[in-house]
């Protein structure tokens, strides 16, 4: 399965892409700063069927965001691509 890393995840812009790469069959994982939102981004993409997982990180935070991605590669062995909403 291919897999994405969407960066800014939030509300809006990042939310949407997170479940169009869902709904294309890819697995995703969204990363934001705040939980509660993570929360309802997957929500929203494990009730259309989607794979997902979450990682909260603030993107400004550059370590944090390497921890996340690390997080993320460990986990898919690689991700096929990656999407940064925002800086």
């Amino acid at each position: 399965m291919a897999s994405a890393v969407v960066i800014g995840a939030g509300p809006g812009i990042g939310a949407s892409v997170a479940a169009r790469l869902a709904r294309e069959g890819m697995a995703v994982t969204a990363v934001a700063r705040s939980r509660e939102t993570l929360r309802d981004v997957t929500g929203r993409i494990e009730r259309d069927g989607g794979t997902v997982r979450a990682l909260s990180a603030d993107s400004t935070d550059e370590k944090a965001l390497r921890a996340a991605l690390d997080t993320a590669a460990n986990a898919d062995g690689r991700s096929n691509s990656s999407y940064r909403t925002r800086r």
